[in-house]
């Protein structure tokens, strides 16, 4: 059975929000603060407090290879942790968008181990979306879909549209168009709005929107 006993920490300057590729870990125990920082490299302190009652022992260690922590060694009792990030900036031969790295808080008798989650900004996403219009008797057709997303992004992209006729929206694997499929058009000239959103590893939305037109049937 897991100690009674937790670290706590001192975040009440810390905004909880939410930062492109995320890295999945199994996460043990609780989060202990989520902090947010910017692309560019540095680093911040979290003060943390340990249980009076008890007499523990506990470090920081970085899981992720861009975080570092000033110090690893084994301590005992509160003590401001020093938590260093890497760039995430883009350059010419990647496009670094936002992403999520992790410290994990051990105890030395392996009861516990908490989290520290850190969100780095990164590139910011832009999306553009060309209008089309189609014949009554066509079933699908190709929008332009002009973006600076990554095919890693796909995860955080979300196709939809708001009529029912739209049956479904794909995104291709060459990046620059979607594959849009409907039901043909029996009546009047009909419209419908497609719409792409994109959450990065910030929880911060890129969207952009684009108009279906199918012509009415001509007797």
């Amino acid at each position: 059975m897991r100690k009674t006993y937790l670290l706590s920490m001192i975040v009440a300057l810390l905004a909880i929000c939410g930062c492109t590729k995320v890295e999945v870990i199994d996460l043990q125990g609780q989060v202990l603060a989520v902090k947010t920082v910017e692309k560019s490299a540095g680093e911040f302190q979290l003060p943390i407090t340990v249980n009076s009652e008890n007499d523990l022992v506990w470090r920081a260690r970085p899981i992720s290879s861009w975080l570092h922590v000033k110090d690893e060694t084994w301590k005992k009792g509160p003590y401001n942790v020093t938590i260093g990030y890497d760039s995430n900036e883009s350059s010419m031969y990647s496009r670094n968008f936002a992403r999520v790295g992790y410290v994990a808080i051990d105890t030395y008798d392996g009861f516990v181990t908490d989290t520290i989650i850190v969100k780095q900004r990164g590139l910011k996403p832009y999306m553009n979306m060309a209008n089309v219009a189609v014949e009554a008797s066509e079933t699908e057709c190709k929008v332009v879909f002009d973006s600076n997303l990554t095919d890693d992004c796909r995860l955080g992209l979300t196709l939809s549209a708001d009529s029912e006729w739209v049956e479904s929206i794909e995104y291709l694997g060459n990046g620059t168009e979607l594959l849009v499929k409907f039901s043909a058009n029996e009546g009047e000239e009909r419209q419908a709005t497609l719409t792409a959103r994109f959450v990065d590893a910030c929880n911060e939305e890129t969207s952009a929107t684009c108009v279906l037109t199918q012509k009415a049937v001509v007797e």
